[in-house]
């Protein structure tokens, strides 16, 4: 069994992006995904890119939502 230990941590999200989590989490048929599974998969994802992906994927998020 693990040694991890897992703390809770709130923060604030989109209705659009927690349906997105909900629906990215039930794609996998033969196991189960957490929401919590799921942005552990996109911080893995995101560390694996390059520091000016990373910077471009941030100011979209950032910077563009905040003028639509």
């Amino acid at each position: 069994m693990s040694q991890a230990k897992f703390k809770r941590f709130n923060f604030s999200l989109t209705d659009p992006v927690s349906k997105d989590i909900d629906d990215i989490s039930f794609l996998p048929r033969d196991f189960k995904c957490s929401r919590s599974d799921v942005l552990k998969a996109a911080i893995l994802s995101f560390k694996g890119l390059s520091k000016s992906e990373q910077i471009k994927i941030l100011r979209k998020v950032c910077v563009d939502s905040e003028n639509p």
